[in-house]
């Protein structure tokens, strides 16, 4: 009676825990950095990307992105590099137009990378949605081949 209990329980448990369907992949992140994690565990970008490589869709949904971040953050990065001298150099000749300059490049950078974050979201939905779990299959394929020693049939998967 015991064991049956103990099978029992198992059992129902078993199927509770099959019912709980956490996100393949997740990302948290903020402007500046982000953070990938598949099944809880810390990934990094490049092994999401493998991992979506299979389902075509998403993985060029996550390639944008992941083209639009390195952008944002070249943009970002030469707007500090023009607004950092203005604390060096205090005239006013050089302040004011590199104070502008790098401003005004920070905040067209902060867009693009919120562009990027949305489309790497985006791209997680999809492949997450289990939509895409159909398209990855074989295609068997049947060609007639000629060759010197006569026709072959040959199968490609």
């Amino acid at each position: 009676m015991k064991n049956i209990l103990i099978i029992i329980f198992l059992t129902i448990s078993q199927l509770a825990y099959s019912q709980f369907d956490a996100p393949l992949i997740e990302r948290k992140g903020n402007l500046v950095q982000n953070r990938y994690y598949i099944l809880g565990k810390e990934v990094s970008e490049r092994q999401v990307l493998k991992k979506m490589r299979p389902y075509q869709v998403s993985h060029k949904m996550m390639k944008s992105s992941r083209r639009l971040a390195f952008t944002s953050s070249l943009i970002a990065g030469f707007g500090a590099g023009t607004f950092i001298p203005t604390f060096f150099d205090p005239s006013p000749q050089v302040t004011l137009p590199l104070l502008i300059t790098g401003v005004s490049l920070i905040a067209i950078a902060v867009p693009i990378k919120q562009k990027a974050n949305r489309k790497a979201d985006e791209a997680i939905d999809l492949y997450n949605s289990r939509e895409l779990m159909g398209e990855k299959g074989t295609k068997a394929e049947f060609n007639l081949t000629l060759s010197s020693t006569g026709i072959g049939l040959m199968m490609t998967f």
